[in-house]
């Protein structure tokens, strides 16, 4: 067994370390050639290191740094290798390996390692892992191919939530190889202009007469087509890019609020997403001043929508940012209301406009069935509390019925009109007579 170089906080070591493993791999990928065995390179990143060491200080980290390598290191063989190759990130290489079964049952000794107390100087700390697993020859021919399958892996098994472990496959493979192209793609979409917007309309669903605009953001990339909304909004969250895209969006909605506002189209409101990220920003309520102010309209004409996952911080500043939004008439919808988990005591003292009831309940709803007693949950919830009620999804005219039935009051969806670009939405408007909000 070949412990690697000392642990410490130097870059050197760490680097030293990785020219090792490659070098270790490269002697057990040969070996294994020759004998016709399996190599299995193993990438251990701890969950929440970094809270260990702003918690309890860097000397402690360190020293749970040791006590992990050396609890991994006691489960391995002597034609193993471990070494600490990244911070709180551990490779290690089984070589000799006669089938999967053999190295499974290492990879379950390994996982155990973190199940135990760590004594660190009289505290006592809890740490998990995430572990990503691939094999010579189907995860790669060489050490740095192998690494990058195992690296795949294990953020895979980080994005499940950690504490667990991950096997690479060539599906997972592709789909993060994919994941990685958009990511490049979509810093360019702006400046590209791939991205654009649609326009769905909002009815009352009595009068069937439109009372509202949803503003949709959309991506057309020339090579992979249209791009689902939450695959590339995802990605622009986590790569840091959702700010520079939920700005364009919002300008792009009031300068064409404006256009409509002046030529008479001014009895609705319209809606628009925004990232929690960006709306944590603490420069965003001067941000959407300003551009309210440059487009010359007034803030009433505006709806942002939030997402029920937006509303579970508990944050001051984001209870301040909302209502700073709110006293400058601009209206907050909860989108996709249902899914999430949101406290209705903490909703109660948000300023609300309105819940949108998520598609997922309409889709499948008939009158007997569990999303059908949700609806009318949530549709009588929505009035108690004096908000207004939006059915997203509606498809079908037995959809449109029920929701009737139920005293929905607003509702949008395919089977209403579908989503449709700048040129359209005027043309709509200009057949469509418009009732007040």
């Amino acid at each position: 067994m070949n412990a690697g170089a000392p642990l410490s906080n130097e870059l050197t070591d760490t680097h030293k370390n990785r020219l090792a493993l490659h070098q270790a791999a490269h002697q057990k990928i040969a070996h294994a050639k020759l004998h016709d065995h399996i190599v299995g390179l193993l990438l251990i990143d701890l969950d929440n290191f970094q809270s260990i060491n702003n918690q309890l200080g860097h000397h402690i980290g360190d020293k749970l740094l040791l006590k992990a390598q050396s609890r991994l290191a006691a489960c391995l063989g002597a034609d193993d290798f471990i070494a600490r190759i990244d911070g709180d990130e551990f490779a290690v290489i089984l070589g000799n390996i006669a089938d999967i079964q053999a190295a499974g049952n290492t990879v379950h000794k390994l996982m155990a390692c973190f199940k135990a107390i760590y004594n660190l100087d009289g505290i006592n700390a809890h740490i998990s892992a995430s572990m990503g697993i691939a094999y010579y020859p189907d995860g790669g021919n060489d050490s740095h191919s192998l690494l990058q399958s195992a690296s795949i892996s294990m953020c895979h098994a980080k994005s499940l939530g950690g504490n667990n472990y991950q096997y690479h496959t060539n599906k997972l493979d592709k789909l993060y190889k994919k994941r990685f192209y958009l990511e490049n793609a979509l810093r360019f979409a702006l400046e590209k202009n791939e991205l654009y917007l649609n326009y769905q309309p909002i009815f009352n669903l009595v009068t069937k007469k439109m009372v509202g605009i949803e503003a949709l953001l959309r991506w057309h990339h020339p090579v992979s087509g249209l791009i689902a909304p939450d695959v590339f909004i995802t990605l622009a969250e986590k790569n840091g890019l959702i700010s520079s895209i939920g700005e364009w969006g919002l300008r792009t909605v009031c300068e064409q609020a404006k256009k409509w506002h002046h030529d008479g189209y001014d009895k609705f409101k319209i809606s628009f997403n925004i990232s929690s990220h960006q709306l944590l920003q603490k420069s965003f309520p001067q941000l959407i001043m300003r551009i309210f102010k440059n487009a010359h309209i007034p803030a009433q004409l505006l709806d942002l929508e939030l997402t029920e996952t937006a509303f579970l911080t508990n944050s001051n500043y984001f209870k301040t940012v909302l209502k700073k939004i709110s006293a400058a008439g601009i209206s907050i919808t909860i989108d996709d209301f249902g899914i999430g988990h949101s406290s209705l005591i903490r909703l109660k003292h948000l300023p609300i406009r309105a819940l949108k009831i998520d598609k997922s309940f309409i889709q499948d709803i008939t009158p007997d069935s569990f999303d059908a007693i949700i609806v009318k949950t949530l549709i009588d919830l929505g009035k108690k509390l004096n908000m207004n009620v939006i059915a997203e999804g509606i498809e079908t005219e037995e959809h449109l019925q029920f929701l009737t039935q139920n005293g929905c009051p607003q509702g949008q969806g395919y089977y209403l009109c579908k989503p449709l670009n700048a040129v359209q939405m005027t043309a709509f408007l200009e057949n469509n007579k418009l009732q007040d909000i």
